[in-house]
């Protein structure tokens, strides 16, 4: 498994949540690859969570974030089996993104999260390796040399 320094997804409709459906925030593929962006929760506990600070330059903003494991599946007491990071519904309107832009989640060389969107026509140019995964999402190993 490795540690990316960067994971992005393509924005949806839902995830902006201007669907009209109760969906609790952005789904986080099991990608081990993905989650080991995020801190570890014990799946043995029923749907564990944590707090993820995260810092939007663009605003200036700082948010706690939700990061949790619907796990009532896994334990026999229901149908869901799926990571979250909720409480992004605020943070996501004041960065302004529109359906198929990206959210990134970079974390920089001071361990910090910080968020920032970047418009679907933007390329970027890398040396770091990306790897492609479902569900419009994305994860970036790279030196840090910030």
């Amino acid at each position: 498994m490795i540690a990316p320094r960067e994971v992005s997804k393509v924005l949806t409709p839902n995830d902006l949540g201007i669907t009209g459906t109760h969906q609790a925030g952005i789904a986080i593929p099991r990608d081990p690859d993905i989650l080991a962006f995020f801190p570890r929760l014990d799946p043995t506990q029923y749907n564990p969570d944590c707090h993820v600070a995260v810092h939007t330059p663009a605003t200036g903003d700082h948010w706690q974030l939700r990061f949790v494991y619907y796990n009532s599946k896994t334990h026999g007491q229901g149908t869901r089996n799926e990571y979250r990071l909720t409480g992004t519904t605020q943070m996501l309107r004041d960065m302004g993104p529109r359906v198929g832009d990206s959210i990134s989640f970079l974390r920089n060389r001071f361990g910090v999260i910080e968020a920032t969107v970047r418009p679907q026509e933007a390329t970027v140019s890398s040396t770091a390796t990306e790897r492609i995964l479902k569900n419009g999402w994305r994860l970036t190993i790279s030196d840090i040399k910030d």
